[in-house]
């Protein structure tokens, strides 16, 4: 395993980091999530596999299953008798979450930090989230509870998931006027299909702020994997049953002449050439990032989480000759802005 300094902090992560959403799908097909024996025993397997090989970062919300997440990751952390302070522990507030409160106010912040650790069965995480942007609260409100957090000893750490970069200038703009701790770190999606808000978007914010990011998702909801190379959508593929998780296939491959056959399967011939496989290229190269720090996946079986883990060797083999022929097989390098003094591009940031 290697490690980073997560964001602009000085605490330590393992570059690769575990979250347990996919125990939880059935919510969001409008069912209901439990957690069963063989549930709990599958996902403390997985954690304990993560652990034994360095790992240190394990991630949940109050949103996976509406609570369901957190409370499992808490019977595998008592269960497992891990030591505590080697691991670093984060859950994130959703703005919408059932109940007439919502967002992320002060009162919502304070009683769902409450009812995370409640949950979690721990008196503090590591790292705690605004899962999204609330629209309605004002960022002086959040940022303030945030680190009333952080005083209570409830967090350690403050971060954001998916804000824009103008949301976090403004956070920013907030914590230095005010005195506040600043977030370290934003939770976003990054792989080899969606690159524009990490490479271009949030450049001037890493650069003025030593701010970087803890991705999700580096292999595209599975669609990096090499299950999806033949154009279809294989019918036990969680893409197959969950709506909006088909758009998101839609918009980044589905809606090709070729279904991003070419794409995909010169990715899996690059991948056999390195002698890896394609899901470990695509996690190597979205670790690659020097703006990363650190890349967190769910599986669905054994063999998926021991062949991600083996994905970090193959960051040495990423050469800058190796990383042009992946940018010609893939033909969606984001443009820099301009640099208006001469009219050309700014430099790329990887």
């Amino acid at each position: 395993m290697e490690y980073r300094s997560l964001g602009n902090s000085g605490l330590s992560v393992s570059l690769l980091g575990f979250g347990n959403h996919g125990a939880c799908y059935e919510t969001l097909r409008g069912g209901k999530d439990i957690i069963t024996p063989e549930l709990e025993d599958t996902y403390f397997n997985y954690t304990k596999i993560c652990i034994d090989s360095g790992m240190t970062f394990l991630d949940t919300s109050e949103f996976y299953g509406f609570g369901v997440a957190e409370m499992l990751l808490g019977r595998i952390l008592k269960r497992g008798a891990w030591d505590r302070d080697e691991l670093v522990i984060s859950t994130k507030l959703w703005p919408a979450m059932r109940g007439i409160i919502q967002g992320v106010c002060k009162k919502r912040i304070r009683y769902g930090i409450r009812d995370s650790l409640k949950r979690l069965d721990l008196d503090f995480v590591d790292i705690l989230y605004v899962h999204r942007p609330d629209y309605e609260t004002p960022v002086l409100e959040y940022v303030k509870a945030m680190n009333e957090a952080i005083d209570n000893e409830q967090t350690l750490y403050w971060g954001t998931s998916t804000f824009s970069p103008r949301e976090l200038q403004e956070i920013f703009y907030v914590c230095e006027k005010y005195g506040y701790a600043p977030p370290i770190t934003d939770q976003c999606n990054y792989c080899m299909l969606t690159r524009e808000d990490v490479e271009v978007n949030l450049a001037p914010i890493f650069d003025r702020y030593g701010f970087k990011v803890s991705v999700w998702s580096p292999l595209a909801r599975g669609i990096l994997t090499g299950k999806y190379n033949d154009g279809n959508i294989p019918s036990e593929a969680k893409l197959a049953k969950n709506g909006w998780m088909k758009c998101e296939y839609d918009a980044w491959i589905g809606n090709r002449p070729d279904k991003g056959v070419g794409l995909l399967r010169g990715l899996k011939a690059l991948a056999d050439e390195l002698g890896c496989t394609q899901s470990q290229l695509a996690i190597a190269w979205a670790l690659k990032n020097p703006d990363v720090s650190i890349g967190i996946f769910g599986v669905s079986g054994e063999n998926q989480l021991i062949e991600n883990l083996e994905a970090l060797p193959i960051m040495k083999k990423l050469d800058n000759v190796v990383l042009e022929r992946i940018e010609k097989i893939l033909n969606n390098r984001p443009t820099p802005p301009l640099n208006w003094r001469n009219f050309t591009p700014r430099n790329y940031r990887r």
